[in-house]
């Protein structure tokens, strides 16, 4: 088994994590390549504290239940002692292999999973199939309140009449006996056999620890957010919200006897990773800005590994909103709702200009929404918005958007044109690049303000984007961390229903290419690769998400660190019990 998961990925991924926008640190004109791994041949000191930093500006919201946290630095500091129920190739399909198996039966729709003896709580208590059924219910809950809750879900038997209140339970989920759950799909599809689609969880959480506990209290109790159970190699010892994280072994743990006494992840200020780094006060710093590894790169002491992301970095522009029962609903009268005026936005950004200026060649200019990572999934023959001050006049002289005396454009109904931009706080150079897009939409004709004529800090940037208030905002920036399956993006954030839904575009032309990607049809890999091809294709015409960067995903290590890989081969659960520190 060949398990891809990079350092901070190998928190469970459950669907799609929104990072934070100020990681768009664009790239140089020379590209840079990085290495997998650091061998380091020197024997493992015995009782050894690792230290972790994460590179935010940011706290860690330290819900750890995926399904009810849009944080994705959470499950990144919870690696430790997270573990998938699955194992997977290199390609994101489920392979045999882990605390878990998955087996899938297109005939009668179906999926059997089952779990190992090993599998094991940090209270002692066994993993069940109670467990991985409780993951479901948790999504689907309505109390629940879940993000990630959308129309894969509803592919299992019962689960919509579940999350109605209709049912008590879901019927399309059989435990079969304390170790085996067979899951009754409606119908099943290329996606499901690929981890992080939405149709098969990997994970599972202690039903006998938090059956109590309603499921409207779970993302406020103290069992969830200071003392959660896990069946990876390390446990909680202690949590400072928001801040860090003290793990010891996990004595329970199924897989092999952890290196290390204690491992502590916490957060570090962007502008004090490079210093931290190089002083030793981490021996590993997750999140490797560009601007950080710029810094650090000539260090002796320290090695940066990497490799391009599965992510994309992204200009949304906010269409519709969502209805009284949750779906999205295009509007428009929005001056925004003008393919036009997209299209020229992108045209008036010089992404390539802006990756030379700040990028020390960690980010790519992206072509479409499906990161070369996806191999032949992505499409390179789609042009990207190269910079064209003239085409962007040019359409929108053509779509009516005419110049007032004060050199700014009104709407084609002759109205005033004013639109509002949310962004977040970031770095020197994510300031400096927001300036120059606005000033050159400004020489275009566009006035472009900011959300409360500032950037915010995260939390309340993600709050406002994920709010439902009509026409508070009309773009904004951000960045997707998006998992191995390949129809991830298209099927889960532009669905209909989807809380990540943020711009809340929908159309009948994208619902028909999504629905074709993950037909029956689409189980022979020519006939899907060819409908993502037109989905890229139709989504680069439209412009309703812009791609901006493709971003190398960097994680910086002493080389006092033994056994930590990119690209970690043959890791049977989890990395971190390999991970050791020498001299």
């Amino acid at each position: 088994m060949k398990n891809k998961k990079f350092l901070q990925r190998l928190a469970v991924v459950t669907a799609v994590s929104l990072m934070t926008v100020s990681s768009v640190q664009p790239l140089t004109a020379k590209a840079v390549s990085f290495p997998d791994e650091y061998v380091n041949h020197k024997k493992a000191l015995k009782n050894a504290t690792l230290r972790v930093g994460y590179a935010s500006d940011e706290p860690f919201k330290g819900i750890f239940i995926d399904e009810l946290d849009s944080d994705g630095k959470t499950s990144v500091m919870a690696a430790p002692g997270s573990a998938s129920l699955f194992g997977y190739d290199n390609d994101g399909k489920y392979v045999a292999g882990g605390f878990g198996n998955v087996k899938f039966d297109r005939k009668n729709n179906t999926a059997l999973i089952s779990i190992t003896k090993k599998a094991r709580w940090s209270d002692g208590e066994p993993v069940t199939s109670r467990d991985a059924a409780y993951a479901y219910e948790i999504q689907a809950n309505k109390d629940s309140n879940s993000p990630y809750y959308n129309e894969m879900l509803e592919n299992i038997e019962g689960v919509k009449e579940y999350h109605e209140g209709k049912a008590d339970k879901i019927t399309g989920l059989e435990e079969k006996d304390s170790k085996h759950l067979l899951i009754h799909f409606k119908e099943l599809t290329p996606a499901a056999e690929y981890a992080g689609s939405g149709y098969v969880s990997n994970v599972a959480y202690p039903y006998h620890y938090l059956k109590d506990i309603p499921f409207d209290k779970l993302v406020s109790s103290d069992k969830v957010r200071k003392h959660p159970l896990f069946f990876g190699p390390y446990a909680i010892k202690k949590v400072v919200q928001g801040e860090s994280i003290e793990w010891v072994p996990n004595k329970y743990y199924g897989g092999p006897k952890p290196k290390l006494a204690k491992i502590i992840t916490e957060i570090v200020p962007l502008s004090q990773a490079a210093t931290a780094m190089k002083t030793g006060k981490y021996d590993v710093l997750l999140n490797t800005s560009s601007a950080t590894y710029n810094k650090i790169k000539d260090d002796k002491k320290l090695v940066t590994l990497g490799s391009l992301g599965t992510g994309i970095t992204y200009l949304g522009f906010k269409v519709g909103h969502a209805d009284k029962d949750g779906k999205s609903v295009m509007d428009k009268s929005l001056p925004i709702s003008n393919r036009a005026l997209r299209q020229a936005m992108a045209y008036a950004m010089n992404v390539e200009a802006v990756t030379k200026k700040f990028g020390h060649g960690v980010t790519k200019h992206a072509n479409t929404l499906i990161s070369p990572n996806y191999g032949g999934y992505h499409d390179k023959s789609v042009k990207p918005y190269n910079f064209n001050l003239k085409k962007a006049n040019e359409l929108l002289d053509k779509a009516g958007f005419k110049r007032g005396k004060d050199g700014y454009r009104t709407q084609p109904n002759g109205k005033k044109l004013v639109l509002t931009m949310l962004d977040q706080k970031g770095s020197e150079s994510n300031k400096a690049a927001r300036a120059n897009y606005i000033q050159l939409w400004k020489k275009v004709g566009l006035n472009v303000k900011l959300y409360s004529g500032k950037a915010l800090e995260y939390n309340n940037y993600l709050d406002v984007l994920s709010s439902n208030k009509k026409h508070n905002f009309d773009l904004w920036t951000g960045v997707w961390s998006l998992p191995p399956e390949p129809t991830s993006y298209p099927s889960y954030i532009s669905a209909p229903t989807s809380e990540l839904n943020y711009g809340h575009f929908t159309s009948k032309e994208n619902d028909k290419l999504v629905a074709q990607m993950n037909s029956q049809k689409a189980f022979n890999t020519k006939y899907r690769i060819q409908q993502m091809h037109k989905w890229q294709q139709y989504m680069q015409k439209e412009a309703y998400v812009v791609p901006l960067y493709y971003q190398y995903d960097l994680e910086t290590v002493g080389k006092n660190v033994k056994n930590i890989s990119a690209d970690a081969t043959d890791v049977k659960y989890n990395l971190w019990d390999q991970v050791a520190l020498t001299k």
